[in-house]
């Protein structure tokens, strides 16, 4: 949401009262195709209008798109299918952008959907990040995979993301890496290969569309930002100062209704004010209870979300109430349709870091902070590729992650030549 859309709703609003391991849900409550450069207008959905080239693109305007198309996949002739049966064919129906799309399919008994291309004489991506835009159907949950093959198969860049929502409709993977086999040499990336995986479900067939496949230049410093969720006393008690010891700041996902409630062990109003003159962001985190947002009519999740927002803009938090923490992390294209009215981005579980420049704010993803190595590992990658690795914490001390093993990590960040940054400061990144 733009700050004069959600400043909008204040005064409607200001009489509201007080309202894990990585991979699991919170259990708080030069290949061708255009470039995609021309100016556009957004439309009353949401959409850019026409670029002036014949190109729409949703969600976006491309002139705001960071980087430069590679792939538009207005031809699939350097393309070939990683499985017999599956299979790979343009889509006309709803391209993200440019006249069709491609489609990714297998039936239900394989294990993934994929395509690969190979690139006489390699070509350069040392110095880039990647996004694409993707859409899926037939599965609620689906893992997507891009390898770099730099220069052969036993040197394999990996760029994996987790993708919760929303089905069919559009949005923007930022691809941070996973992980590294040997060495690549980014300047001779000769093989590109892109699979998709079910997750949560082992039945049923895999349906995913592909667009405009973009490369950014990527930032000479990553950045790492710290999430704590569900308003928790151990948030102001233990991280606060551990933070402070680092001049680091922090991102509290704020559940209002559960503000005050000292028997559950929540933060009080005038902790979060010491958070926020800290310097931490106040995130808005809505209550849906057992619940996905997606399980409320679109009437009731627009309530949800403009009160969860208005309480924080009524009580000074404007900063955090731009950034939209996804309740059980499951989001769907109307709940998406109205954050965007509301936030200016929104965060959920994604596996991995997010490649920088962002392509799709309302697309960021999360990983676990108590993950040890692995954790280390993604800090480690936003430091090598210039990535945004957003930490998730939930409970720190004795019901939750060790109070020394937090304290290591932060020294560990610390000594990374990456910067620590709130989500609000995202918007100058």
């Amino acid at each position: 949401m733009t700050n004069s859309n959600r400043r909008s709703f204040v005064a409607a609003t200001a009489a509201v009262g007080t309202l894990g391991v990585a991979g699991c849900l919170s259990s708080i409550e030069e290949w061708g195709g255009g470039n995609g450069d021309d100016d556009s207008d957004a439309d009353s959905n949401g959409d850019a209008d026409d670029s002036g080239d014949g190109t729409t693109f949703h969600y976006a305007d491309p002139a705001d798109l960071p980087g430069e198309t590679i792939n538009s996949f207005d031809t699939l002739d350097d393309w070939v299918t990683l499985l017999d049966e599956g299979d790979f064919e343009a889509d006309e129906e709803d391209p993200y952008s440019g006249s069709q799309s491609a489609r990714l399919t297998a039936p239900e008994g394989t294990e993934y959907a994929g395509i690969y291309r190979t690139i006489s004489g390699g070509t350069d991506l040392s110095d880039s990040n990647l996004s694409l835009a993707v859409k899926f159907a037939e599965q609620d949950q689906l893992t997507l995979t891009l390898e770099l093959f730099a220069p052969n198969s036993n040197i394999v860049h990996r760029l994996r993301r987790t993708l919760i929502g929303p089905n069919d409709s559009w949005t923007r993977v930022d691809f941070g890496t996973t992980d590294v086999d040997g060495n690549p040499d980014l300047s001779s990336v000769r093989e590109i290969r892109l699979s998709a995986r079910r997750r949560g479900s082992d039945s049923g067939p895999i349906e995913c569309s592909i667009d405009d496949l973009r490369t950014a230049p990527r930032p000479d410093t990553g950045k790492v930002m710290l999430l704590f969720n569900g308003t928790l006393q151990s948030h102001y008690d233990v991280a606060l100062e551990h933070l402070s010891t680092y001049d680091f700041t922090g991102v509290e996902a704020v559940i209002p209704e559960a503000v005050g409630n000292d028997s559950n062990g929540r933060l009080s109003l005038s902790e979060l004010d010491e958070l926020a003159e800290a310097g931490w962001d106040l995130a808005a985190r809505p209550r849906t209870g057992s619940q996905n947002i997606t399980d409320f009519s679109a009437d009731e999740q627009e309530r949800i979300i403009e009160q969860t927002a208005g309480w924080l803009e009524t009580r000074g938090f404007e900063d955090g109430a731009g950034t939209f923490i996804t309740p059980r992390n499951v989001l769907g294209s109307t709940t998406r349709e109205l954050v965007q009215e509301y936030h200016d981005r929104a965060l959920r579980y994604g596996g991995s870091p997010n490649a920088l420049p962002i392509s799709d704010p309302y697309n960021l993803g999360f990983f676990s902070g108590e993950a040890g190595a692995t954790t280390r590992t993604y800090v480690d990658h936003a430091e090598a590729y210039g990535q945004l690795a957003v930490l998730h914490f939930e409970e720190i001390g004795p019901d939750g992650m060790a109070e020394t093993a937090f304290a290591d990590l932060l020294e560990y960040i610390d000594a990374a030549d990456v910067d620590v940054v709130t989500a609000s400061e995202l918007s100058d990144a």
